[in-house]
């Protein structure tokens, strides 16, 4: 039944999971004109929610916050509405929902409405038969609630999306996680999360070679008097064996940020001289450089892989000038020379295991034509941009690129977004560069 209320005994429910009501100016515009066509939903003040006084009729609104709000302030005095005896879980499952398929409830929010129903006793099972949401929707949700919280709301302005927050789950550290939480939503989101997966990744090979070394080295905070034997980088090429002379030699091991040293004792027939060591070490910290550049500029590599793997054939359709264009500049620039077997293997083609000199035009002919611009660009790109394309010599120093400008200046046509590391690797400000001679 539906019951006309004075809009002065209506009140805003404490529990509304949407915290911001938006722009109101157009509904209220609307609902002068004329009226409001579907009621609210209202519970009657319960003494369990104590915010008003005890006798006087009074009014939570279940549905239909939005419209209340703009609804006094088209200056209605009354407005239609049903009056529920939901409890007080049931309530809060149905805001959540109603919010959710109407205005897009942020993950923020979200996440904390589903905190309320668990602090009022529901389940995971539960608060998913109420609000029609999976479980694991439920729990990828209150996930985020381990996150710095002021900074999950900031990022949710940023218009952060699901995908991202799942995305950050890929990094085991909270601190780090919450590091990296303040670049969702920015251009350097995407190199952030890489970079804190490879650095977690780093730590645990750290770890394995630490382990390995203490078999047979002590940890020293100083070289002096040692000689360097071997330097780990940390990045899967490295092998800890136990040298020959390992019991009848001293051994130690120092670490850093950016690698791990072996040393072994220096007898005095193997002393080096003052210029000799400082020309040691100059080497090894410009090897240790050249090793962090070098993985860094993979990284951006593969980062710009997964951008053109991302983008769907739509998309490749609309911008088909710029992609024709990069092609032509790939056959006459590049002189590009691509075997079938290695665009099958780029387009991810079932070739029935047929041999490269077997393998024909119609063998992946089929499969070209689903999506063709794509899988031009696909092509187009592998053919131009490479894994080892980067802006340093083997001293350490900046060197211009210009087929690598291309590439970037190519894909931010296409929507690329270059972190603030990927610019400075181009314009040469990177703090890894050597500029002079150190």
């Amino acid at each position: 039944m539906i019951k006309l209320i004075n809009i002065n005994k209506i009140y805003h429910h404490p529990d509304n999971p949407r915290k911001d009501l938006g722009d109101l100016t157009e509904l209220a515009e609307s609902i002068r004109q004329s009226g409001i066509l579907q009621n609210l939903t209202v519970v009657p003040w319960d003494s369990n929610m104590p915010e008003y006084g005890e006798e006087e009729e009074r009014y939570y609104a279940v549905i239909g916050n939005r419209r209340l709000a703009a609804a006094k302030l088209a200056g209605l005095e009354e407005v239609p509405c049903t009056i529920s005896k939901m409890d007080r879980k049931t309530q809060l499952a149905t805001m959540l929902l109603e919010n959710m398929q109407r205005v897009d409830l942020t993950i923020y929010e979200q996440a904390q409405g589903f905190q309320m129903m668990l602090d009022l006793g529901e389940s995971v099972t539960n608060i998913s038969e109420k609000t029609g949401f999976s479980e694991s929707t439920v729990r990828r949700r209150m996930k985020l609630l381990e996150l710095d919280q002021d900074k999950l709301k900031e990022s949710a302005s940023r218009g952060a999306t699901l995908m991202d927050y799942a995305e950050l789950e890929k990094i085991e550290d909270i601190e780090l996680r919450n590091k990296v939480l303040e670049k969702v939503g920015t251009d350097d989101f995407n190199w952030s999360l890489r970079n804190a997966i490879d650095r977690e990744k780093r730590a645990k090979a750290f770890a394995e070679i630490i382990e390995k070394l203490e078999e047979f080295a002590e940890k020293t905070e100083s070289s002096n008097n040692l000689r360097r034997v071997q330097y780990f980088n940390g990045y899967g090429d490295d092998e800890v064996v136990k040298p020959e002379d390992a019991d009848e030699v001293k051994y130690f091991y120092e670490v850093s940020q950016s690698y791990i040293t072996l040393y072994k004792e220096s007898v005095d027939a193997e002393k080096d001289s003052d210029r000799e060591e400082k020309e040691r070490i100059k080497r090894a910290k410009r090897d240790a450089r050249r090793v962090e550049l070098g993985e860094i500029s993979k990284r951006a590599y593969e980062l710009r892989k997964e951008f053109v793997k991302g983008i769907s054939n739509t998309k490749a359709r609309k911008n088909m000038d710029k992609i024709i264009e990069v092609a032509i500049y790939a056959i006459v620039e590049r002189s590009c020379n691509l075997s079938y077997k290695e665009v099958s293997e780029l387009l991810n083609i079932d070739i029935n295991n047929k041999d490269n000199e077997e393998l024909e035009w119609k063998d992946i002919a089929n499969h070209i034509w689903k999506q063709p611009e794509l899988n031009l660009l696909l092509i187009v790109h592998d053919t131009i941009d490479y894994r080892n394309s980067t802006y340093f010599d083997y001293f350490c120093r900046h060197t211009p690129n210009n087929d690598l400008d291309y590439i970037y200046d190519f894909l931010q046509k296409l929507g690329y977004k270059m972190s603030e590391e990927e610019k400075q690797l181009q314009d040469g400000t990177h703090e890894l560069f050597i500029v002079e001679e150190e």
